[in-house]
């Protein structure tokens, strides 16, 4: 497990919050094309906060 840079889903489906661990699951699912930097104001995954 690696912190990476923040990231989130521009999918409208998607929960709105931000991942910054390598092997979160739930950031693994977001492809790449639907990826975008930073954290746009989400709370981080929770996936993310408990790693």
């Amino acid at each position: 497990m690696a912190k990476v840079s923040a990231y989130y889903s521009t999918n409208p489906s998607d929960p709105d919050v931000y991942h910054d661990q390598d092997n979160c699951p739930s950031g693994q699912q977001i492809p790449s094309y639907n990826r975008a930097s930073g954290t746009n104001g989400y709370p981080k995954c929770k996936h993310c906060a408990d790693m």
